[in-house]
């Protein structure tokens, strides 16, 4: 009989200790991963600046925010209230701010989130025209945007609206996907 409750007291400690090395090897394990699954900014800017320039040195694109935080897991970064100026060759600058938005780990792709606003303006400096959107994709280097949103396109004498857009911005040539209306301003004198 006393060797009866050798025997059990034997192998309830041997379960407890696996049980223990099992729990312990089970949250070292989940740590490990929940570390690698982190998204956590290794640093922030408030108020930046940065310029990008061509390699015949001439401004390609100049961005500003309120806040970036960089997220070194996947190399994004996360921007408040962007400001994006793409410079063209021979051209007027396009200009294109958002409430949000993110930029990739190579930074060629900076998604705008929230309400949307791309406007130019002429050779004298007077507004030419204005989109109104949300949710858009901007790849820089290929100066495109795009969105599947709806969109309000204002011109000095129309306004088109759709929903979806595609914008070429160095040939200034925009796509309307669907549903689009376009209201042309007369410009004969009213009676």
């Amino acid at each position: 009989m006393f060797t009866g409750r050798w025997q059990l007291a034997l192998i309830l400690v041997i379960i407890a200790a696996f049980s223990y090395w099992a729990l312990d090897k089970l949250s070292d394990d989940d740590a490990t991963k929940l570390s690698k699954l982190a998204h956590y900014p290794d640093y922030y800017l408030e108020n930046f600046t940065t310029l990008t320039m061509n390699q015949d040195g001439t401004p390609k694109n100049r961005l500003n925010a309120v806040y970036m935080a960089h997220y070194p897991d996947d190399n994004t970064s996360e921007l408040h209230e962007p400001e994006l100026k793409i410079f063209r060759k021979d051209k007027p600058p396009i200009n294109v701010k958002s409430d949000t938005g993110w930029v990739t780990s190579n930074n060629d792709v900076i998604l705008l989130n929230g309400n949307v606003y791309l406007h130019q303006n002429d050779d004298d400096g007077k507004l030419k025209l204005e989109l109104i959107t949300e949710d858009a994709r901007v790849l820089v280097d290929q100066k495109y945007a795009e969105t599947d949103k709806a969109a309000t396109l204002i011109s000095k004498k129309s306004t088109t609206t759709s929903i979806g857009m595609r914008a070429y911005l160095q040939e200034q040539r925009m796509e309307f996907l669907n549903n689009v209306q376009t209201t042309i301003e007369s410009s004969a004198p009213a009676p």
